[in-house]
């Protein structure tokens, strides 16, 4: 479910929102829970990468062995009402194991989908960690909160999603705290330009490699890579922010002009030049491994994080010990592994029982919905569209939704194209994280705001989101008509 902690903890989407917190000294008696975490981590990233190889079926008993290593040893972590959803989850999906046709194969597919998921969130963390020891975020951040109206929207959403599309959440937290600096009294302006990077990152969720939700629907599409997805997830990403700027243009009258003209659009582009190559050259990078590997972009993520995360805390060390600070940093950033345990809940119980339900659902329904909802594709993309995001306002997570109906109402079933089919369950995924106030992205912009939680999910996101949803429904109708 999407209940997820307030606590800066590492989030659902492979990202952290507290990195730039300095470690403290951990107390003995919970050493044990630290080196357990890191362990159970280390073992995850080690059979996912195993398994990306071509590894045997059987290595999901290792990963769901981690799994729960690291559930039990960042227990006390765990949000309670998190713990109460992953428990119920957990348990139907055990109630439909008899009624499942391949019990076997389908805890397998959830668990790997699990191992998957915490193993892409915990090496984009480590990533995440590295990027904001970067001076230049604060200098880029004063240069766009110079901008005012559509021109400030734009300029933080377009921000939000580039760094979102290279370090996942953590990419718009750092995005946050450019929009909404600690000095700042909440306002209506510095509202409207937290919502600017929560639609960023919606846009970024629907093309991104390093989304959670990439990775698993790729996982359940095997004829799709990603750069297949990818032209068509990133013309919709692109549709959300048209949308959003459409309606808070309609909504809000022409900012006044200030007195000095803001930093100029060149200017901050050489502040950010080199931060900008570095995150791109890690896109390429990964894009040419999995390429050349023959492995997802998941995997390819998951194995060169550790050494990039070495290699940048090496460089950024003492002259004479820079392999030494390299390895010190490597090890702090994986400190904040044991932090991983809720996810780790959240992922393993809706991951297994998503897939449980899926393969326990009668096919003769699937048959019969399929049928109706076949007769146009408007109506098979509206209903994938719209399930995801309703489910997700009474608290359950877009995992379950996703996986469940990727795996019943197949592109064969709904009559799409897998394109369309997977591009109508990213675009109902990444808007439901803006309008459900159970996601980690509306606690999160909610702090920043200083908003409550339904007035900046549901107050601020409903008609963008209902909006959205309509235009992406036609365009993807057009797309699979014509």
């Amino acid at each position: 479910m999407t209940n997820q902690p307030e606590s800066k903890n590492p989030n659902a989407n492979g990202t952290v929102s507290g990195v730039e917190k300095k470690s403290t000294p951990m107390r003995p008696e919970r050493d044990w829970r630290t080196m357990a975490g890191i362990t159970a981590v280390v073992a995850l990233i080690i059979s996912t990468l195993a398994r990306a190889f071509g590894g045997p079926g059987w290595l999901y008993l290792p990963t769901a062995g981690a799994a729960a290593l690291l559930i039990v040893a960042g227990y006390p972590r765990i949000n309670q009402k998190l713990r109460t959803s992953s428990t119920i989850l957990l348990a139907a999906g055990i109630f439909l194991v008899p009624f499942a046709r391949d019990p076997v194969a389908a805890v397998q597919r959830g668990v790997f989908v699990a191992g998957l998921l915490l193993s892409l969130t915990s090496c984009v963390m480590l990533i995440a960690r590295c990027a904001v020891q970067s001076t230049r975020i604060q200098q880029i951040g004063a240069g766009l909160r110079e901008r005012q109206g559509s021109s400030r929207y734009l300029s933080f959403a377009l921000t939000s999603q580039f760094f979102s599309g290279i370090l996942g959440l953590a990419g718009a937290n750092l995005t946050f705290v450019m929009a909404a600096p600690a000095a700042e009294q909440p306002n209506a302006e510095r509202t409207d330009t937290i919502v600017a990077v929560s639609r960023g990152f919606t846009a970024a969720s629907c093309w991104s490699p390093v989304f959670g939700n990439m990775a698993v629907l790729l996982a359940l599409y095997p004829t799709l890579h990603w750069i297949e997805v990818f032209p068509v997830g990133l013309g919709v990403g692109q549709l959300t922010l048209i949308v959003g700027a459409v309606l808070f243009h309609m909504a809000n009258k022409p900012a006044a002009a200030h007195a000095r003209p803001p930093t100029s659009v060149s200017e901050l582009f050489v502040t950010a030049f080199p931060l900008l190559v570095s995150l791109i050259g890690f896109l390429v990078l990964i894009m040419t491994m999995s390429k050349s590997l023959h492995i997802v972009v998941s995997a390819a993520i998951i194995l060169l994080a550790p050494l990039v995360s070495l290699m940048f805390n090496a460089a950024m060390g003492r002259p004479g010990q820079r392999w030494g600070d390299g390895i010190r940093g490597l090890g702090q950033g994986m400190l904040l592994f044991p932090a991983m345990a809720s996810e780790a809940a959240l992922f393993l119980s809706a991951g297994c029982a998503g897939s449980i339900m899926a393969d326990a659902f009668p096919v003769s329904w699937a048959v019969a919905t399929g049928e109706v909802l076949s007769i146009h594709p408007v109506l098979g993309i509206s209903f994938l569209l719209l399930a995801i995001m309703v489910i997700a306002l009474v608290g359950i997570h877009p995992i379950l939704t996703s996986v469940f109906l990727a795996s019943t109402m197949t592109p064969q079933v709904l009559g799409l194209p897998p394109i369309a089919h997977m591009a109508a369950i990213l675009a109902g995924w990444g808007l439901s994280a803006s309008v459900t106030p159970f996601s980690v992205l509306s606690l999160t912009a909610s702090r920043y705001s200083g908003e409550g939680l339904y007035q900046i999910s549901l107050g601020k996101n409903a008609v963008f989101a209902l909006t959205t949803s309509g235009v992406v429904c036609v365009l993807l109708t057009a797309y699979v008509l014509l």
